[in-house]
């Protein structure tokens, strides 16, 4: 009787269209915690005088097309397709509306780059703080997207199970490490987290015929963001369109996979158009990106790494999310502790449909994942809300009630530490600026300095030279060494070469050397036993996530984090040679 009292007080508030004076105030609190954790320390390792790009090294990426593209002149093609164009054309028009309130102004930019490039950028003080303004744009909004996903969840769960669930899910999504950090970037990530959601919440929420045509539309928005979520997105609607309305006949059947088909179509087109109007570009980078790199991997990167799914979902998964989170969507989603429903029949229809939707979709989307031999953990993107939303779930199970409730609330608590703790990798200082102060007060006893780099200096390089774009940056950086003073000798893994040159330091990142050592790299080897035996001084420069009240490190994470989460504190190891 008690569980049938709470079953029908959950569906009674989750039928509600408007927000009551609680669910206001509940609201509020999620809507604060998750711009607050996105917002501070935006300005992380923006453009700068010493150097052109960001700290980020998928940036330039998405902003370096938009700096070609001119609505006036007709020319909007990004000739970049390795993603979709949607974000890069949401970049482009943010930045038109800041130019015309005069937030931003790149003349000083575009004439420096005109003349000189990168080399000519890295010169003028505007054009660089103007330049760095745009990534501050572009990164606002992917705040701005991480914001309104963890909006769309809690609206999706107070409609599905009550707000007191709806609460714990919107905790849970705004805290998220992976999704908090993700949202400081300028990529294309948590963008498409937010169409996919929505997508998807469109699909689950269709009556009646005609009605999966918006979420069909949006699939194709996401699609436009990036590739990977088509066949999953497509598969999901057609299992819902089919499950809804199993007994039509087969043409009328076949009618609705091509409404559904047309619609993607039409979304996509609309946010990605240049993939017809220039179809040969588009297949270029499509076709690398689809079926080369997945193939042949990331350099070294995820060499050795084992079974795909295994990988994601023990080394990738638990730094994105946290191991209570996990182990709180698998209880949300299995049956146990969940009496037979007495919903109406219009809620039972939406949580039949969420948790079809949910699923198909985690699933489609995860098996192609777990195949591919690049695996970074921001792949995982688009399945935090679905993770989130089985989570809070646990919620309106009445069999154990009040340790399901307290689990749920004990999971949110440790998260927002988790989320807590990531943001304080985005204060100052950076280790690769600590690294660049160190090397500049060593410069004050010795001139002219010789130093020893693996390679072109890149994003996880502290800027001793402005140049920082790695081989997209080659000939900028050639240019820029015939102007300093500074000798910057790149020696690969050659301990030799570096043994008889007259480096003063050698300054690596454990992006150059981590994975070579891992996969124990006979010359890599070499190269660091003989450098730990020759080098006077060794210094080491490591962050680690805390927490403001903490001196110690926090970690949710049992092994180092990922790959494309450690871009914020990468180790700088400088080698005092002589």
């Amino acid at each position: 009787m008690k569980a049938q009292k709470m079953e029908t007080k959950v569906i009674a508030i989750a039928q509600k269209r408007n927000l009551t004076v609680s669910e206001l105030i509940l609201l509020a609190i999620v809507s604060a915690i998750s711009l607050l954790l996105r917002i501070y320390g935006l300005d992380w390792g923006l453009p700068s005088p010493v150097r052109v790009h960001s700290y980020h090294p998928d940036e330039i990426t998405v902003i370096g097309p938009t700096l070609q593209m001119d609505i006036f002149t007709g020319e909007m093609n990004p000739h970049f397709f390795n993603y979709g164009s949607l974000f890069l054309y949401a970049v482009y028009f943010a930045r038109l509306f800041a130019e015309g309130y005069g937030w931003i102004n790149l003349t000083a930019f575009f004439k420096e780059f005109a003349s000189d490039a990168w080399f000519g950028v890295s010169g003028s003080l505007q054009a660089v703080t103007e330049f760095a303004k745009l990534h501050l744009i572009a990164r606002f909004l992917s705040a701005i997207c991480g914001v309104a996903t963890v909006l769309l969840v809690f609206f999706w769960v107070r409609k599905l199970a009550g707000q007191w669930a709806a609460f714990v899910a919107g905790i849970l999504i705004a805290t998220f490490p992976m999704h908090v950090q993700h949202s400081h970037f300028a990529t294309v990530d948590v963008p498409l987290t937010l169409l996919t959601t929505l997508s998807l919440y469109l699909a689950a929420s269709a009556e009646g015929r005609g009605r999966m045509l918006p979420a069909a539309f949006v699939s194709g928005l996401a699609i436009a963001v990036k590739y990977s979520v088509a066949p999953a997105l497509w598969l999901t609607l057609i299992a819902l369109r089919i499950w809804r309305h199993n007994s039509l006949a087969p043409m009328n059947r076949l009618a609705a996979i091509a409404a559904i088909t047309a619609m993607m179509v039409a979304g996509f087109l609309l946010g990605c158009p240049y993939s017809v109007l220039a179809f040969n570009e588009f297949w270029r980078d499509f076709y690398w990106e689809t079926f080369v790199h997945s193939k042949i991997g990331h350099g070294y990167v995820f060499a050795e790494t084992g079974n795909g799914y295994w990988f994601h979902l023990t080394f990738n998964l638990p730094a994105a999310i946290g191991v209570p989170a996990i182990f709180l969507s698998l209880a949300g989603i299995l049956p146990f502790g969940s009496p037979d429903t007495h919903e109406d029949d219009q809620l039972k229809n939406f949580h039949r449909k969420t948790l079809i939707a949910t699923t198909v979709f985690a699933i489609t989307y995860f098996v192609p994942l777990g195949l591919a031999q690049v695996r970074f953990a921001r792949y995982l993107m688009p399945l935090l809300p679905i993770l989130t939303l089985w989570a809070s779930l646990v919620w309106t199970k009445t069999r154990w009630q009040r340790l399901w409730q307290l689990g749920a609330v004990a999971t949110s608590i440790y998260t927002l530490l988790c989320g807590i703790a990531i943001t304080s990798l985005f204060t100052p200082p950076d280790p690769r600026d600590e690294a660049k102060a160190f090397i500049a007060e060593y410069m004050q006893k010795v001139k002219p300095m010789t130093i020893a780099l693996h390679d072109l200096p890149w994003f996880y390089t502290p800027p001793i030279c402005p140049i920082n774009g790695g081989m997209k940056t080659r000939r900028d950086f050639d240019a820029w060494k015939v102007t300093t003073p500074l000798n910057i000798l790149l020696v690969k893994f050659d301990f030799e070469k570096l043994a008889i040159s007259n480096a003063h330091l050698f300054v690596a990142s454990d992006y150059e050397y981590g994975d070579p050592l891992r996969l124990k790299m006979g010359d890599v080897v070499r190269f660091y036993h003989w450098l730990y035996a020759y080098a006077r001084q060794i210094r080491i420069f490591i962050k680690e996530p805390k927490l403001p009240w903490c001196d110690k490190p926090f970690r949710w994470y049992f092994r180092p984090l990922p790959h494309d989460m450690r871009y914020v504190n990468p180790i700088v190891k400088v080698f005092v040679l002589r």
